[in-house]
């Protein structure tokens, strides 16, 4: 008996299995959205949670001093009483910093009679004079002073000496308010500190919140990658099971086992990256136009870091890619596997 010599079998090169595999997305091309969908759903979700973190930790500043603002606000009507429709005197020290420069525009929103502004000190000036009409410049402090409700006093310098219990004595309520505790260097009757130093406690329950909150996000994109992970493996199994009788006629053509991997490999890689490439984009355009609508489009535009998002979307992307491909290796596996014969007699 002659024994014929088995000769090498021809391997077809990867260009064919990329075309193979986009033909199969054409003719398959419900099935293949829906697979797509589903990658584009898993990293729209974490690109959004990533320009999330990126948007809150640009505004953040923005949110302690909006917080802080409204905190000292509360504080000052606590003592005063209501501000509407009452004079208010002011005190400018120094410059003012944003936090100041909020609370002032919260002062203006509880719509005073008016308010004196004066400044006090020997460099003060008033270039941070608020544009409402509202607002007037005092000549001093006393005659700001005189028949208001309370007078704050704003800027990153300390007060002169003066007889300060003698001119809260001609104001009809003697509060005299620091927006800083460096400010008060002496100690009238009256006077309180707007200023709030979080204690150690809370500053270690703060700590423990977001070591918390960060757990919790870890788990959800976990949870919800696998989720994707799943539903693209169930989506190319079926694909598989669809497509017995193409696999058999190949492999009876001369397919290798590597070819038929490697063209469901290539199938999934497509719809990894056409798919981790819309969620990406459209994860970071929800983030920030929620961030945008809550803070202005223009504060978050400029507080946070585009370098750090592109290099969050490109990480994005790259995960699609990858849970795409290891979600289709079982399925491209079982279809190298298949045996010609039982590929064809299937009914499937």
């Amino acid at each position: 008996m002659v024994v014929s010599e088995i000769k090498s079998q021809v391997r077809l090169p990867l260009a064919v299995a990329f075309e193979v595999a986009v033909q199969g997305i054409r003719i398959r091309l419900g099935r293949s959205l829906i697979t797509l969908m589903g990658i584009a759903l898993g990293i729209a979700f974490l690109m959004s949670i990533l320009m999330a973190q990126a948007c809150r930790k640009g505004v953040a500043l923005e949110t302690n001093m909006r917080a802080e603002a409204q905190r000292m606000l509360s504080f000052l009507i606590a003592e005063t009483g209501p501000l509407r429709g009452r004079k208010l005197a002011v005190l400018q020290t120094g410059s003012l910093d944003q936090r100041e420069t909020r609370f002032v525009e919260k002062l203006l929103r509880e719509t005073p009679s008016h308010i004196d502004w004066a400044a006090v000190g020997e460099s003060t000036t008033l270039r941070q004079l608020p544009r409402d009409a509202s607002v007037r410049q005092a000549a001093d402090a006393a005659s700001a002073m005189t028949d208001a409700a309370g007078t704050v006093v704003l800027g990153d310098g300390a007060l002169p000496e003066t007889d300060w219990q003698s001119l809260l004595s001609k104001a009809r309520n003697p509060v005299l308010a620091f927006s800083r505790a460096s400010q008060m260097q002496m100690q009238p009757e009256g006077a309180v500190i707007l200023e709030y130093k979080p204690k150690q406690e809370e500053i270690e329950e703060m700590e423990a919140e977001a070591r918390r909150a960060s757990f919790r996000t870890v788990w959800i994109v976990v949870i919800s990658l696998l989720v994707t992970v799943i539903g693209v493996s169930n989506a190319m199994l079926m694909s598989v099971t669809e497509r017995f009788r193409e696999i058999g006629t190949m492999k009876c053509l001369g397919a290798l086992s590597r070819f038929i991997r490697q063209l469901f490999l290539m199938e999934s890689l497509m719809m990894g990256v056409v798919g981790s490439t819309i969620g990406s984009i459209f994860g970071a355009l929800f983030s920030f136009i929620v961030f945008g609508i809550t803070y202005g489009f223009g504060l978050v535009a400029a507080s946070v870091s585009w370098t750090w998002v592109t290099t969050a979307m490109l990480a994005s992307i790259a995960a699609g890619i990858a849970l795409a491909i290891a979600a289709a290796i079982y399925p491209a596996g079982f279809a190298a596997r298949m045996v010609p014969a039982t590929a064809l007699r299937s009914n499937v």
